[in-house]
């Protein structure tokens, strides 16, 4: 569904806004919830055709579904034309010092910026709840609890860019050479394990992508400068323990987390 006019994507915003300061008395029960707009899954099948629509879109997601301690998403997270930085994709997402960019294309649907900004609010969580996260879809994906296709979609998405953190001669290599390794192992752990498994060892062997900023000897170090970035965008120290191993596993569950909210928010469920 094509956006009828900018301007009910205002009233929209603000509708959602207002609801999103609105302070809640917690009672015994919780209390009824109540839609300012027909659905979720109206909002997540709109269709933004520029980026003044993206941004009215993205900043009525960010206000309905903003998870953070504080609330303040729609400040933090700034909506950009994607240009140089989509490459095949229609949107991104990309902490940028202690705030946070959604990139994205010409036309870009709700959707799939609610996936850019499940990323944009799970990379603010506290580092216990990331953690419980990753033990989280760990689990559900060795028990094959989570849909087939929310698992390779996520084990595409981490895969590419993975290989996109490696030297740009490597890039069309990686992903055959993951894809290979998870599918030939035999054990019976999930694909996200497994592909958790390949990426141990390949990551502190493939030479880093310096062309594209990380300036680090191998893709490990890449996704440590990463982990730098992540921590600084959430506002927390990072921990001692959250090694480049954590930020890849971490990178990896949230495309599943991401790709499962947005599936299920267009499905209207």
């Amino acid at each position: 569904m094509r956006l009828p006019a900018i301007g009910a994507l205002v009233l929209l915003l603000a509708a959602t806004s207002a609801s999103a300061q609105v302070t809640l008395v917690t009672n015994a029960a919780p209390p009824p919830r109540v839609d300012v707009i027909p659905s979720d899954a109206w909002l997540c099948r709109q269709v933004a055709g520029d980026l003044d629509e993206s941004t009215l879109l993205g900043q009525a997601i960010l206000a309905r579904y903003d998870r953070s301690p504080a609330h303040d998403l729609i400040d933090r997270v700034q909506f950009r034309r994607g240009d140089r930085h989509l490459g095949e994709a229609i949107a991104a997402f990309a902490a940028d010092g202690t705030g946070g960019v959604i990139y994205v294309s010409d036309s870009t649907d709700g959707g799939t910026l609610l996936h850019e900004a499940t990323h944009a609010m799970m990379l603010r969580l506290t580092p216990d709840d990331a953690e419980r996260e990753i033990t989280r879809l760990m689990a559900a994906d060795s028990a094959g609890q989570i849909d087939a296709d929310v698992v390779d979609l996520a084990r595409r998405s981490f895969t590419l860019s993975f290989a996109a953190s490696a030297d740009p001669q490597l890039w069309g290599l990686v992903p055959m050479v993951l894809t290979s390794a998870v599918f030939s192992d035999n054990s019976n752990a999930g694909t996200l394990a497994r592909l958790v498994h390949a990426t141990d060892s390949a990551a502190v062997q493939l030479e880093g992508n310096v062309s594209k900023g990380w300036g680090r000897a191998t893709v490990a170090d890449a996704y440590d400068d990463a982990a730098a970035a992540h921590w600084r965008y959430a506002g927390i120290a990072r921990p001692e323990w959250w090694t480049w191993q954590e930020e890849r596993t971490f990178r990896l569950i949230g495309e599943a987390v991401a790709y499962e909210r947005a599936k299920r928010c267009v499905a209207g469920n």
